[in-house]
């Protein structure tokens, strides 16, 4: 467009002195594209004066020129290329009548003509709804069964007596020691093995 340059706010310039691409990104989603890269030719065009300016020592200021030369016409060639970059992406974005942010296909309600973030797409919202229901359901119904019905009481690895490992039976196998946490004859109260008067009540344990 003569004159001047249009752009958006959801792009990032990339370009450096050899060539111009830029990103364009959806401002809900943050997903984009990358422009094609378009060599700058008056920056390979510097570098090839500044060498030769540095090989014969700037005897007719070949690097100067360069610099002049690229300042004065690279601002020029920057605006073009974003130019086309912006034509070339933007008609896969959408802006958002009422946030004014850019959005892809896929964060654009069409059939509102607005972004998913001012207009969240009913069909989406209702499933995740609908699983979140079912997962509170599910919740629900699990805490009203009995899921577990083993014994809890703290339980030793190995046996007092024997030093053998243990599992879950009443007996060592090993020595018929019996297992499991004492109680104390007078209050029931669990002792430790080797207790010889109850914490809880202060009766002797025989």
């Amino acid at each position: 467009m003569p004159g001047f340059t249009p752009f958006t706010s959801n792009y990032q310039d990339l370009s450096s002195d050899q060539g111009y691409q830029f990103e364009f990104r959806c401002e809900v989603c943050n997903s984009g594209y990358r422009s094609e890269y378009q060599k700058n030719l008056l920056g390979t065009g510097a570098s090839i004066l500044g060498g030769a300016s540095s090989f014969i020592g700037g005897l007719w200021g070949a690097r100067n020129a360069a610099d002049a030369a690229h300042n004065i016409t690279d601002r020029g060639a920057r605006d073009k290329a974003l130019e086309k970059a912006s034509n070339e992406i933007m008609p896969l974005f959408h802006r958002c009548v009422r946030c004014n942010n850019w959005v892809d296909e896929t964060c654009f309600n069409a059939q509102r003509g607005l972004c998913v973030s001012c207009a969240p797409n009913l069909a989406v919202e209702m499933e995740a709804e609908r699983s979140s229901v079912e997962l509170g359901q599910m919740r629900d119904t699990m805490r009203t069964q009995t899921v577990f019905s083993g014994d809890v009481s703290a339980r030793a690895t190995e046996c007092p007596s024997c030093g053998k490992p243990i599992g879950s039976e009443k007996f060592c196998g090993n020595c018929g020691t019996p297992l499991g946490v004492a109680k104390c004859p007078q209050c029931g109260n669990e002792i430790a093995p080797g207790t010889r008067f109850c914490g809880n009540c202060g009766g002797k344990i025989a």
